[in-house]
């Protein structure tokens, strides 16, 4: 690029220079031959200056994609990293922030900060040559404070808004909860104050733009007043031709102008670069994308828990507390305790969704976070206590969105006890999700997550809450599943505040405050829990 606009703008003399022949040779001597042959050679190099600038634009096209097509992958890795650590709550900005600077060296203005460093090259006298280094400095000033003085306004209203769509979104998610329980109007208000803070700060980051804007316009007016003045000086000095004198002007104007493009593209430059800083930090945060490490033999299922410590993102302190246990194959345990007690976020720490502060969960010996991700999700399945299904087709989603097998998915929909569920659907397996399952009830959106965590027959299942949105049948469709699950040797956990489904398990977990406070063989931990309530009856 810098060879490329240096050509450009020693290309960009020949307007000005043409005509100081033409005022200084061709008048005075009356020549044709010497008009046509300037004239020949002005065309040819303006020829030459179009399919330059045409290659900068383009080369600038391809430093953009290249950039975004080689960063995709990583930033949208490293935002669904970040959306872990905040339990799903940073949504898209970084692929947001990528985009912004995509289209920020995408745009013409960019080739400005290419030609400003050869605004002081002038070679007619070195009286001009010092106006216009005055002038340039004077320029230069005024762009470094518009950087100063709008950076500010410019990062708040960039980040707040970002806030504000965040908001939104969430909200909007949630739109029949708005409506039933009339949260709209104080939602409207929490948006507003949010959008109001990023509008001001943008607003202030203009009014400063817009005044050094001005300013930066009225000095480069006055640099071409100045640039006449000093030139017809010299002229009446005999050290100048009128010629001369014509083309400095124009040449001091061209000069100067990336100057004013580039003060003028600022802003874009401030809110891209707020982007880019972003986008550094996230990476920095990100492990690698390529951590593989040696392939590992399908596991049995045998699952050891030690002195597991973890405390959910967002939270300061630790909701798990030195839990320790091992899980055998063929075996169905159920994860009980009262709300809070830290059995979702054991169920999270068990398939590696969140790190482990403390301790390791182990699969077959190796810890969980040691699996690489492609060949740890070929072995576990894990059923969210809410349930997401995304665009695409339902065997899509059973197929966790990778391409159906149609064997492997109806596989997994009967062992779910879903495909006569699906079947009544007008296009059975092929049906479109609507945004977040809305076109499905709440059983049958629980019954096809299911279908998805059992999807490929893996050897560890951990449910949490699976039967939060079933029926009665349901429940009888799940207790099916779980036997099915223990006949094929998977090792299965069962997050569940249902006594029922608790009596078709083989041993019980006891959470309290994040303590393993109870575990054993089902009947044996279930007569140790009803002996203190009946103590405390009698």
């Amino acid at each position: 690029m810098a060879v490329f606009s240096a050509a450009a703008n020693v290309l960009l003399l020949v307007a000005p220079v043409y005509m100081l022949q033409i005022y200084d040779r061709v008048l005075p001597s009356a020549s044709h031959a010497t008009l046509i042959a300037l004239t020949g050679v002005a065309v040819f190099l303006l020829s030459c200056f179009g399919l330059l600038d045409w290659i900068r634009q383009r080369l600038m096209t391809r430093v953009a994609l290249t950039l975004h097509d080689g960063a995709v992958d990583a930033v949208l890795a490293g935002s669904y990293h970040a959306s872990l650590r905040r339990a799903r709550q940073s949504g898209g900005q970084p692929v947001r922030d990528l985009t912004t600077v995509r289209q920020f060296l995408n745009t013409p203005s960019t080739l400005a900060f290419f030609d400003a460093p050869w605004a002081p090259v002038f070679l007619l006298h070195p009286w001009l040559g010092v106006l216009a280094l005055l002038s340039t400095g004077v320029l230069l000033g005024l762009g470094v404070l518009t950087e100063t003085r709008s950076r500010g306004p410019y990062r708040r209203a960039t980040e707040q808004a970002a806030e504000a769509q965040r908001f939104v979104e969430n909200g909007l998610r949630h739109a029949d909860v708005l409506a039933a329980m009339g949260m709209y109007g104080a939602f409207r208000q929490r948006w507003r104050r949010k959008q109001d803070g990023s509008v001001a700060g943008a607003a202030e980051g203009t009014a400063r733009l817009s005044a050094l804007l001005a300013t930066t316009k009225t000095v480069r007016q006055t640099v071409q007043v100045g640039t006449l003045g000093l030139g017809a000086w010299l002229v009446l000095a005999q050290e100048l031709t009128p010629g001369m004198m014509i083309a400095a002007s124009i040449i001091l104007s061209r000069a100067l102008a990336p100057i004013e493009q580039g003060i003028a593209a600022w802003r874009g430059c401030v809110t891209a670069r707020t982007a880019w800083d972003r986008l550094n930090a996230l990476m920095q945060r990100t492990p690698p994308l390529d951590a593989h490490g040696t392939t590992l033999p399908r596991p049995t299922g045998v699952v050891q828990v030690e002195g597991v410590i973890a405390t959910p993102p967002g939270a300061n302190r630790p909701v798990l507390h030195g839990v320790s246990f091992t899980l055998q194959p063929g075996t169905v345990t159920a994860v009980v305790g009262p709300s809070g007690s830290g059995k979702s976020t054991l169920a999270r720490v068990l398939v590696g969704v969140w790190p482990a502060q403390a301790g390791q969960v182990r699969l077959d010996g190796a810890a969980i976070g040691e699996w690489p991700a492609e060949r740890r999700v070929q072995h576990v399945g894990y059923l969210p206590q809410e349930v997401e299904l995304f665009e695409g087709s339902l065997a899509e989603n059973i197929a966790r969105l990778g391409a159906p097998d149609d064997t492997a998915v109806l596989a997994a929909a009967r062992l779910a006890h879903c495909h006569a569920v699906l079947m009544r659907l007008p296009e059975h397996y092929d049906t479109a999700v609507a945004e977040g399952g809305a076109n499905l009830s709440a059983g049958q959106r629980q019954r096809v997550g299911l279908a998805r965590a059992v999807y490929g027959d893996p050897v560890f299942v951990v449910l949490d809450e699976p039967d939060a949105n079933l029926d009665a049948a349901g429940e009888v469709a799940l207790l099916k599943t779980l036997q099915t699950l223990k006949q094929r040797s998977a090792t299965v956990v069962l997050v569940t505040h249902t006594p029922r489904l608790v009596r078709g398990v083989d041993q019980v977990l006891v959470l309290q405050d994040g303590v393993l406070a109870e575990a054993g063989p089902r009947d044996a931990v279930l007569q140790r829990l009803v002996r203190p309530a009946q103590r405390r009856a009698g």
